[in-house]
Order: structure tokens, then C-alpha cells, then sequence
């Protein structure tokens, strides 16, 4: 996308441009080293703190410094070996505690990388840690991104660390030389710092303070992702972290330290479940779009371990989950969804690959789980992979698994990966068109030798899987562009099945019925005719998923036992009253009639975020994962266009 910043700087003499839109960040820290008046060719060391200064800063982050001790444990045993070293610096770039890696620890010495030493932007120019701590976003740097020449063998990958309240702790750092980088190792440590953030939360709770956990999952919640919320009296949020933000949309702690828990969610806390690892959590939803997640309480007193936090947990039953055990379940009514039923049920048992297509949301997983339900697996595993979800840099070893010590970090013990998990039940690949086009060979070799080989490892894995994968994009083109393997999409298809648009059902008002049970935790509930009647003429961009929020936020406005017209958000209300072109959201034409004057650019720019916002139904994180960016820079680009939310999302 455009941006609407000053030109990119030409880079130091001697270094390649900056030109794409990941590097802008780049850029100005580069503009601020220019302006600072710090030079390229510098090769000054950094300032080195005395004893007595380092004994001070330690002290001042001596909660962090405990918490990144043991949640780097596990790292520190694997980096022997790997030329990686590991580093904690406090929010101003001072290093703080350091692990070292015998192949690099001299090169590391040479460059001022050792105990005590300032790695600020001011003092060692654009280089990952400075950077990370300036921006406060992860990220990694390698190569000409340094500003500094004698810094452009090294690579490094930081993410910032957040203390409760959202103030700038610190922040967790691997550098190596440039040919041992490893996209694997941010992501590494984005796991290590949300493990960290986690267990200083847990730490520093007072006495009369209780901590909310919360998930869009229900077997997620207390594992490793979930959000946690600090409580304090009168119901008050005293701190965060970074995951909560995450999970709820927000861009940083600050917007929610202070607020209670009644303006996060539809609930107070004291109506949670009180536990602290077996408790069963609730379905609540969160005020700002009806979204639902699943919810406990740690009371005071549980949860402060004293060990390392805890890495597994069983599956959870959550109230309210009803799961389809039946393909006929699916059926109500309409017949292109009867057909889809019947031909699914004559392949169950044949061990053919089936590739589901369908716009997003129309329930494509929903499907697959119910082919699963009613199969001769159904006492088997049932794995879930959304290809697009995970980063890039680890979809390999989430798929294909790894052997332990496989790559800077991976676990002594190794990892399964999911294709092995899925050995004699279901694997379903969601959005196998955004599989990397690097891996869809090895993928297609998964499908015709029946094996797998881990990262890592020279010895194949036998498995016995029944494939089911699915997609909204048009895989056909794809291959006609060079974006998906022929070879793949004939091994995938083996039995394809298209799940209609939700405005082309025909048993829209029964599965709107159905849906309003589920989300009321399988409850009956009543529905006005005129609401009932608004939610049929309306032509649903974002199909079913859209649906059930639009359902949950009924659920959580309504005041008495049934869902009101005027409990729908004023998109549904008024559809039909004014024309609708194209299945194009009325929001488009709100977003377009209130558009300022702008340049061309400008305006090229705008076009391409609506038409982004509307492909991905204003998922902010997952349009700032296709434009690379952050979800920071998405929000900044829709204030500078005045493009606002379409009502009730």
C-alpha cells in the first residue's frame, strides 16, 4: 500500500535501497540516525556500564530478569552449537543478561555485543535490538537493514517485553552472523516473550487481585496463547498482556489498564468459574464486536508457580459447545447443501481425498469435522491446520514436525508435527491455497509415499491419514498463474464439494434457528418476526461466521427472553432499504460518501484498503498479515482515510 509518509531516504553510501513496504520502518530509523548526525563508517564500541550502574538496572528489572531466566531455560541448553546468542536488555538497550554460543561469543565480544552494554538507536544506530525497543513491535534485521557498516554481518531477531501496565520493560534478543539467521528464531522468541509476560503478571499479583484467562478456544485456555487480564477490586483491570491485546483487537495495554471487566466482556468476573487448571471455562463475549471467547478465574492465591508455566493441557468440553456428530445434521432444507450430504456419505468410508470450496465462513471446517464425525475414524484423531494462519517460517514444522535440536530452540525432545498427530483419523489442511508453493511438494510426496521426514531427520515416518482440505480461492487460476502445484490439486481432489453463500440458502431461517440454540449454549430461544425477517433478506458478505456474530451480539443485548429487531446491529435492519449492488456492503458506500479530498495516491491507497477490508470481512489481523505490516499501521491508515467499522461489527 501507498503510504502516506515522506519519501523513502536513499540508504548510506554503499548499501542497497530500501524500497518495500516491510522495510519502511526501516527507512526512519535510518532518517533518525541521519538526523542525529551518526555516521555509517562509524565503528565506535558501545558504552560499557559500570558495576554499580548495571547492579542498578538489574535490580530494577529483577521480576522480568527472574521470569526470562527460566522461560529462556530450555533455549539456552539448544544454542550451543547454533553461533546464536541470546540477550535481555531493559527499555533503554543496556544488556542486562547474556547467554553465549562458543562459535560466536568472540565475534560477539569484537562487536560490543557482551554484559552491560548500550544497544539504544542513539548509541549503535538502526540495528534489531534499538529498533525493536523504538518501535516496540518484534522484528528481524539482518544484512544492509543495518545502518552502521560494520554491522552488516550480523542478524538479529527482538521482540519487546511489557510489564502489566503496559510500560516498555525491555526486551528478548538472538544475534548471529548473517548466514546462521533463522526465520524460525523470532518466532521462537515471540513465544518465549509471551511466556514471560505471562509469568511476571503472575507474579506481581497483589493480594486481593484475581486473574481472568481468556481464549477463543476453550482448550487453549490455560496453554500456552491465552490472554490474561490482572483484576483488582471494583472489578478493574490493573494489567495485561500483549496476547489479551491481541486476541481482543486492541493496539496496546494502555487501552485497557483501568477499565473494568464489564466494559471488556458481557459478564463481571464473579460470574466466571473459579479454578485453576481443571475448571471448565464459560462462553463469554466481548463488548466491542459480540466476539466470543471462553473464560476463567484464578482466584487469589492460585496459579503463582513457582516452576516453569505450564506447556500442555487435555481437551475441554465448554459449555455451550454442541459439536455435529452427524452429517445429517447439516441438512435443513436446502437442496445444493442436501447433494453435498449425499455424495459426501458415498465416499465416507472410501479413503478418498475430499477438497471442500466455499467463500469464507460458510462453514467449511464445520463440514469436514462432521465427515470426520460420521466416518470409520471417528474414534480416531481429527487435526486441524489453517494454512493461512500460521507464519510462513513455521508451517514446515508445524506439518512435517521436527527432530529435537533441529534448529535454534526446537524442543530436546522434538515435535510430532500435525500430519503424525493425525495418523489413522482425520487431517484437514484449511485454506490450502495459501500453502507456501516450497511446501506443496513436499506435501504432494506426504500423499503418495504415505510418510513423513521431520526437520531434521533422515528417517520417514509412516502414516495412515484421511485428507480433507479446503479453500475460497480459485485454485484452477492459481495454477494457470504459477501460485499452486497441478500436480497437488489433482492428488487433492479427489471428491470436491462446493458449500453455497449463505444468501443462496434456502433454509436460511431454520439455521438461523439452530445457530441462536447453539450460541445459547444449546438453550431455546425466542426471535421476533421482524427480526427473524430482517436476518433473511439480509444478503450475509461474511456468511455463516457472520452470522453466529451477529447472533451472539443479539444474544448479549437483549433484555428480556427474546431476540428483538431492534437487538440487530443497523446493517441488518436496513438491508433492503436501500440498493445493494454485487453483494457490495452498504458500509462501502458509508465508507466512499464520506471520503475527504485526496490525492491520487491517496485515493489509489483507500480503494485497496476498503476492497482489502472487505475481502477479509475487517479482520485486522489478517489483512495486516497479507500487507505484511502491523495491525498498528492498518488502524493508522483507516484514521487517516476516515474509513470507521460498518456498524454492529
Amino acid at each position: 500500500m501507498t503510504g502516506s509518509h515522506a519519501m523513502t531516504p536513499s540508504p548510506p553510501e554503499g548499501a542497497s535501497s530500501i524500497s518495500e513496504t516491510g522495510d519502511r520502518r526501516i527507512a526512519r530509523a535510518w532518517e533518525r540516525c541521519r538526523q542525529a548526525g551518526l555516521d555509517p563508517s562509524d565503528q565506535t564500541r558501545p558504552r560499557i556500564a559500570d558495576g554499580e550502574e548495571l547492579r542498578h538496572r538489574q535490580q530494577a528489572m529483577a521480576g522480568v530478569l527472574r521470569a526470562t531466566r527460566i522461560e529462556l531455560a530450555s533455549l539456552v541448553r539448544h544454542i550451543a552449537g547454533s553461533g546464536h546468542i541470546l540477550l535481555v536488555t531493559d527499555a533503554q538497550g543496556v544488556i542486562l543478561n547474556y547467554f553465549g554460543d562458543r562459535q560466536f561469543n568472540e565475534a560477539a565480544r569484537h562487536h560490543g555485543l557482551v554484559l552491560g552494554a548500550c544497544w539504544s538507536e542513539q548509541a549503535m544506530a538502526t540495528q534489531a535490538i534499538g529498533l525493536s525497543l523504538v518501535e516496540q513491535v518484534a522484528l528481524q534485521l539482518g544484512g544492509d537493514q543495518h545502518y552502521r557498516r560494520d554491522l552488516r554481518g550480523l542478524s538479529g531477531s527482538s521482540v519487546p517485553l511489557f510489564q502489566p501496565d503496559g510500560t516498555l520493560a525491555g526486551g528478548l534478543h538472538a544475534v548471529a552472523s548473517c548466514e546462521l539467521a533463522n526465520p524460525h528464531t523470532l518466532a521462537l522468541l515471540r513465544l518465549t516473550a509471551e511466556a514471560v509476560e505471562k509469568r511476571v503478571l503472575l507474579g506481581q499479583r497483589a493480594s486481593r487481585q484475581r486473574v481472568l484467562r481468556f481464549h477463543s478456544r476453550p482448550e487453549f485456555v490455560d496453554a500456552p496463547g491465552e490472554g490474561l487480564l490482572l483484576v483488582g477490586v471494583n472489578d478493574r483491570i490493573a494489567g495485561a498482556t500483549s496476547s489479551a491485546c491481541f486476541h481482543l483487537g486492541i493496539p496496546v495495554i494502555a487501552e485497557l489498564v483501568d477499565h473494568t471487566v464489564a466494559e471488556t466482556f458481557n459478564i463481571s468476573s464473579d460470574s466466571l468459574p473459579e479454578g485453576d487448571h481443571q475448571v471448565t471455562p464459560a462462553a463469554v463475549y466481548e463488548t466491542r464486536a459480540g466476539r466470543r471467547f471462553y473464560a476463567s478465574l484464578l482466584g487469589i492465591g492460585q496459579g503463582r508457580e513457582s516452576g516453569p508455566v505450564r506447556r500442555t493441557r487435555g481437551p475441554v468440553q465448554a459449555a455451550g459447545d454442541s459439536p455435529v456428530s452427524s452429517l445429517r445434521d447439516l441438512e435443513l432444507g436446502d437442496p445444493t447443501m442436501a447433494e453435498n450430504i449425499r455424495r459426501a456419505s458415498r465416499v465416507l468410508d472410501h479413503e478418498l481425498p475430499i477438497l471442500i470450496y466455499g467463500e469464507t465462513g460458510t462453514g467449511k471446517e464445520v463440514f469436514s469435522k462432521a465427515l470426520h464425525q460420521a466416518s470409520s475414524r471417528h474414534d480416531q484423531n481429527y487435526v486441524a491446520v489453517n494454512c493461512a494462519s500460521i507464519p510462513e517460517t513455521l508451517i514446515e514444522s508445524e506439518l512435517f514436525g521436527y527432530k529435537g535440536g533441529a534448529f535454534t530452540g526446537a524442543s530436546r525432545e522434538g515435535n510430532r508435527g500435525k500430519i503424525v498427530q493425525a495418523d489413522g483419523g482425520t487431517l484437514f489442511l484449511d485454506e490450502i491455497g495459501d500453502m507456501p508453493f516450497a511446501l506443496q511438494g513436499r506435501l504432494l510426496r506426504v500423499l503418495e509415499e504415505r510418510e513423513v521426514i521431520p526437520l531434521g531427520s533422515n528417517t520417514p515416518v509412516k502414516v495412515d491419514i484421511r485428507l480433507v482440505s479446503a479453500t475460497h480461492r480459485d485454485l484452477q487460476a492459481m495454477i494457470a498463474e504459477g501460485e499452486f502445484r497441478e500436480d497437488l490439486y489433482y492428488r487433492l481432489q479427489g471428491v470436491s464439494i462446493t458449500l453455497p453463500p449463505l444468501r443462496e440458502r434456502t433454509d436460511r431461517r431454520p439455521l438461523i434457528q439452530r445457530l441462536l440454540q447453539l450460541e445459547n449454549q444449546g438453550q431455546p430461544v425466542n426471535i421476533e418476526q421482524a427480526a427473524l425477517d430482517a436476518m433473511d433478506r439480509y444478503d450475509w458478505p461474511g456468511n455463516i461466521r457472520q452470522l453466529c456474530n451477529v447472533l451472539r451480539i443479539a444474544l448479549a443485548l437483549r433484555d428480556g427472553d427474546s431476540i428483538r429487531y431492534a437487538d440487530l446491529p443497523t446493517e441488518i435492519r436496513t438491508a433492503g432499504q436501500a440498493p445493494r449492488h454485487g453483494g457490495i456492503d452498504q458500509a462501502r458506500v458509508e465508507q466512499q460518501s464520506s471520503a475527504i479530498e485526496t490525492n491520487p495516491l491517496e485515493s489509489a491507497e483507500r480503494e485497496v484498503l476498503l476492497a482489502a477490508l472487505e475481502r477479509y470481512y475487517w479482520n485486522i489481523t489478517n489483512i495486516a498479515r497479507r500487507f505484511k505490516v502491523s495491525r498498528n499501521t492498518i488502524y493508522r491508515k483507516m484514521k487517516a482515510h476516515n474509513i470507521r467499522p460498518p456498524r454492529g461489527r
